[in-house]
């Protein structure tokens, strides 16, 4: 990312809490811990791949009744994000299972949107969407660390102002939504593990 860049602000994230309950957040964790588990990757420029210093933690792949239950869930918050964020959503992508452990992070960056030539699965990106699964803001959290960064007024690519963010904090069922240009960033986690899963709401195929 590079310094500096011309004036850019996004509209801040939306927090809509219970999207999912505390018990189908709790089945959701055990099935990421009894699923197979890989390396997190990020858009390399030409394909994605590892890269440790920008990204560490563990994906994991949902089944399919599971994956439909999430989606269904958005779908019915969607129209307001579409409203919020000015945009129109015709697709939600699959969903990913995030699992960070002690040390694990990500660093800033965007999920797409702006990229030309980026596959069409990230160009198409709008909206990005994160569903907190466990607790990393009570008196006895789950999880210490971890926590999501936003920064509105950074543009896409540059490197962000390091106190110039917006904070938010994982609640069990907490859906956090957000531009995907937004440049954002999961802090270390310094305690336990953080379970999260996260898709985009999708333009329609062709959209500019």
């Amino acid at each position: 990312m590079g310094d500096g860049g011309p004036s850019t602000t996004f509209a801040l994230p939306a927090c809509i809490p219970g999207v999912l309950a505390p018990a189908e957040c709790r089945a959701i964790v055990d099935e990421i811990d009894a699923a197979h588990q890989e390396q997190a990757e990020i858009w390399l420029g030409r394909d994605f791949g590892v890269h440790p210093e920008s990204r560490s933690g563990g994906v994991a792949a949902l089944t399919t009744a599971t994956e439909g239950l999430v989606q269904d869930r958005l779908w019915s918050v969607m129209a307001q994000l579409e409203e919020r964020y000015r945009c129109e959503v015709s697709h939600l992508s699959g969903v990913t299972a995030l699992i960070y452990r002690r040390g694990d992070h990500f660093a800033a960056h965007s999920d797409g949107g702006v990229e030309e030539d980026a596959p069409p699965e990230v160009t198409r990106r709008r909206v990005s969407l994160v569903v907190a699964l466990n607790d990393g803001a009570g008196e006895r959290p789950d999880f210490t660390g971890g926590e999501l960064h936003f920064y509105p007024s950074c543009p896409p690519s540059f490197e962000p102002a390091p106190h110039d963010f917006v904070a938010v904090r994982s609640e069990p069922g907490l859906l956090i939504a957000f531009p995907s240009p937004m440049v954002h960033r999961v802090t270390p986690v310094i305690e336990g593990r953080r379970y999260s899963l996260a898709l985009w709401a999708l333009a329609p195929e062709g959209s500019p």
